[in-house]
């Protein structure tokens, strides 16, 4: 800085113009929306440049304004074109954030009258001491200090939700057919509040916290509680602890839980051959795919110690995971757990089977095919 200058050194690197803070548009819990007036000031990018002044781009974006009135994406009472910007008068529905609103209404009006929009946008909400009229009558006295109209009523881009609208009326309601309007007389109000009050929608619009969400009320910063010590989701209830398990007072089961069936043994083999012959291939000798290119090789079934080991061991070690094998419990449902436990019995009692284990009526088909 030289001497002869005034003010503060800009440290090394810093901005050479001050750069706009992004703007927060987060509404109080508390808030509801729809019985709310916000006063929206939107920019265009090149200042001092006329993008919104003229009669055909003026009528459609009323006419865009107009279409989301009547569809309850928002509820526009009052919207004021000047030549690089705008200012309007607008209530949102609970259900949607006012940014993400705004967001694609500039989207459209951008890509069809190729507005160039300044970043973001300005928003501010009528409180108690502020009247709807006080903010509208400073919307509609915009264009005669810009010096564009002598008169008001001269200004050609100025839209309101009523045409008829006085623009001295003391008091400003949500108009009948805005998302939560107040725009009835008192007393019908009244009356609709008394003989329906079972209908109000507060639950629907209480405060809430979306699932996974950040919070700044609880210390971790997430909106999700752990659930209490032994929470049970409701159907969840796992009462036969033979069938979740494969266990009986800590010791494995030594028959099925579920009925054999040949529909049990057919969804056996299909899940096996999906899931584990990968690893145990198709036969159970523990030479599949994965292991013939590197990957640890599993026990056979056939050996002693798993041929003799009880069922409920293989529905253990597919529950809970055995060696470098993970638990498959989130990935094989119990019932397809049990089916493949059976169809393991079958692959060791084939793999050393005898001729007099099969059935003397099939015996003299096996003869035929020597």
């Amino acid at each position: 800085m030289n001497s002869g200058e005034v003010g503060r050194a800009r440290p090394p690197g810093a901005p050479q113009r001050p750069q706009r803070k992004k703007l927060p548009h987060e509404r109080p819990l508390w808030l509801r929306p729809e019985e709310e007036i916000f006063f929206i000031t939107v920019r265009c990018e090149l200042r001092g440049k006329n993008q919104f002044c003229y009669p055909k781009i003026a009528r459609g974006i009323f006419d865009c304004v107009e279409f989301r009135n009547r569809n309850k994406v928002w509820y526009a009472h009052l919207m004021c074109l000047m030549p690089d910007h705008l200012h309007a008068l607008i209530s949102f529905p609970y259900e949607r954030p006012m940014k993400q609103i705004i967001a694609n209404w500039k989207r459209f009006v951008a890509t069809k009258f190729k507005i160039e929009w300044q970043r973001d946008f300005f928003d501010h909400r009528l409180r108690k001491e502020e009247s709807y009229r006080q903010k509208a009558d400073y919307i509609r006295a915009n264009s005669v200090r810009a010096g564009l109209v002598t008169q008001l009523e001269r200004w050609p881009y100025l839209w309101t939700a009523d045409p008829q609208e006085s623009t001295s009326s003391e008091g400003r309601a949500l108009r009948d057919g805005a998302p939560g309007g107040r725009a009835l007389p008192f007393v019908l109000s009244a009356i609709i509040m008394f003989s329906v009050a079972s209908c109000r929608p507060d639950m629907m619009n209480q405060p809430k916290a979306k699932p996974l969400s950040e919070s700044d009320f609880f210390s971790n910063g997430t909106n999700a509680r752990q659930p209490p010590a032994h929470t049970v989701a409701r159907g969840d209830a796992r009462e036969n602890a033979e069938f979740y398990t494969g266990q009986m007072n800590g010791k494995y089961v030594t028959q099925l839980p579920v009925k054999l069936t040949r529909d049990l043994m057919v969804r056996g083999r299909e899940r096996f051959n999906a899931i584990c012959a990968e690893c145990h291939d198709r036969t159970g000798s523990g030479n599949g795919m994965v292991v013939q290119r590197g990957f640890p090789q599993p026990p056979s079934f056939h050996v002693d110690r798993l041929r003799n080991a009880p069922i409920g061991h293989f529905f253990d070690v597919m529950t809970n995971g055995y060696g470098v094998m993970s638990s498959y419990a989130t990935r094989v449902e119990p019932e397809d757990r049990w089916a493949i436990a059976a169809y393991i019995r079958a692959l060791q009692l084939s793999h050393n089977a005898v001729l007099s284990d099969v059935d003397p009526a099939k015996r003299a088909t096996l003869d035929d095919k020597k």
